[in-house]
């Protein structure tokens, strides 16, 4: 019985002929492992959870979105775990409930802010987590990120580099800034150094992750300087809203106005003209994250992980040298 029970669970003290064999009579039986007695037998869920609490639900159905929550599932699937997600708003008695009522083994966390009061919550409760994103303060923690600060420096450089001088940019929602999310402060700082940086006059407005929204605010800034010639964008929606506000006011992109994305991912493709911009796989992230996860949970991970994936550009078809 020991013996087939270490070939059910995969466990790798068995000799190969007799895993073989056992594995054939559970073939020719037809044997199927009843899930719910090994979760209780090993006082294990077999599940983790995401929570992901973006203010604006519409933005799931976003390519952007949606393929850190399909990495993500892909990543538990693999390992035989089940994958639930939340998007509403925790409180502090909710996310212990979770904790300690045994709901899941393990959480990724998403929308990180600065100082994140759930961070230190299961720190405190020595509950397994990985962050998509990253704190302050990072001791002892598993993190998956871009480094969206180099990445919107590297943005402006290859605008720099094509000759452009008067350089707009649409990033995240005000909201996001004040409660200290992540990309919304990096991305800012990387405003901040870039302009100082390249001499530039800083001219950017939040905006709101929806294309009305951001067509507003890209013609705001162009009645502000009627001279820009480029476009730095923290999102595709802003990415769409700021083609839509060109068009609308009779200029070509990249002809009149370049655009790049901080990042964008293989959908940035289906953007007339196709959107430069600084790649970053939301799928392969929600995947990875996923594995730190499980690994922790197996203890086979050698420790805390922190990936900060730098930035890498991809030129596609929305960026040309300004106007004379």
């Amino acid at each position: 019985m020991k013996t087939v029970s270490r070939v059910v669970n995969k466990e790798k003290n068995v000799a190969e002929e007799t895993r073989q064999q056992v594995l054939r009579v559970i073939d020719e039986l037809g044997y199927v492992p009843h899930i719910q007695a090994q979760r209780l037998a090993s006082g294990r869920t077999r599940s983790i959870v995401l929570h992901y609490p973006l203010s604006n639900p519409g933005l799931f159905s976003n390519p952007i979105e949606m393929n850190f929550i399909t990495g993500t599932a892909l990543g538990a699937a693999e390992d035989e775990y089940y994958f639930s997600l939340m998007t509403g708003s925790l409180t502090s008695a909710g996310l212990k409930k979770i904790c300690r009522g045994a709901q899941a083994d393990g959480l990724v966390l998403m929308q990180i802010a600065v100082h994140d009061w759930r961070v230190e919550l299961l720190r405190e409760n020595e509950y397994p987590f990985v962050m998509i994103g990253r704190c302050e303060n990072n001791a002892g923690l598993n993190f998956i990120d871009l480094d969206f600060e180099n990445a919107v420096i590297e943005a402006f450089a290859h605008l720099v580099s094509l000759g452009h001088r008067q350089i707009g940019v649409l990033t995240f929602p005000q909201e996001w800034r004040a409660k200290e999310i992540g990309v919304a402060v990096y991305s800012l700082r990387g405003i901040n150094r870039a302009a100082a940086r390249f001499d530039l006059t800083r001219s950017y407005r939040e905006s709101d992750l929806s294309v009305k929204s951001a067509c507003s605010a890209a013609k705001n800034l162009l009645d502000e300087n009627p001279r820009l010639t480029a476009f730095v964008v923290t999102h595709n929606t802003l990415a769409v809203g700021a083609i839509t506000a060109l068009q609308e006011m009779n200029r070509k992109v990249p002809e009149d106005c370049s655009i790049v994305g901080v990042p964008v991912s293989d959908e940035s493709e289906l953007i007339i003209p196709p959107l430069t911009g600084i790649a970053w796989s939301g799928h392969e992230t929600g995947y990875q994250a996923a594995k730190l996860l499980i690994g922790e949970l197996k203890s086979t991970s050698p420790g805390p992980q922190q990936v900060l994936v730098p930035p890498k550009l991809k030129v596609r078809r929305s960026t040309a040298p300004p106007p004379r």
